[in-house]
């Protein structure tokens, strides 16, 4: 074997590894993921940056945390930032639609067409709050400021 492959042979060896230590960690963690972002994919997406960004900061660390509650907690930073970028993409007002719209007209022909669609449901995990996203994001713990 040649010293060009050694290095890549400790790299494979190394992910291999990491892979038996969470392997009995994933469903779980896939699962709390999927509950949070509500979509099983998006779940998936989420666990894998989570084992991305885990693999990377174990080899740069000294010592070995405690892995389940350690990747929880790296999952569920993911999810938030997740989520955060989700309501960013989905934050545009329906008056800017409407005024955007080229050739709309009537903005209340717009108002009414687009009030057909349903409303997408929330998340389980947002479900419960009754401020949604924005809720769970400040806190989904803590009441609702009063009105």
């Amino acid at each position: 074997m040649s010293d060009q492959e050694l290095p890549l042979q400790a790299l494979s060896q190394g992910r291999a590894k990491f892979m038996e230590l969470v392997a009995g960690i994933r469903p779980d963690l896939h699962r709390y993921c999927a509950r949070l972002t509500g979509s099983v994919i998006d779940g998936e997406d989420i666990v894998q940056e989570t084992l991305a960004k885990a693999y990377y900061q174990l080899s740069a660390s000294l010592g070995m945390p405690e892995l389940k509650p350690w990747l929880f907690r790296v999952a569920h930073n993911a999810a938030m930032d997740f989520l955060r970028r989700a309501d960013r993409r989905l934050a545009e007002p329906l008056d800017q639609a409407s005024d955007r719209a080229e050739g709309s007209g009537d903005p209340e022909l717009l108002r009414a067409a687009l009030s057909s669609f349903p409303r997408p449901a929330r998340p389980p995990a947002q479900r419960g709050h009754p401020q949604g996203r924005a809720g769970l994001l400040a806190g989904g713990d803590r009441p609702p400021p009063p009105a």
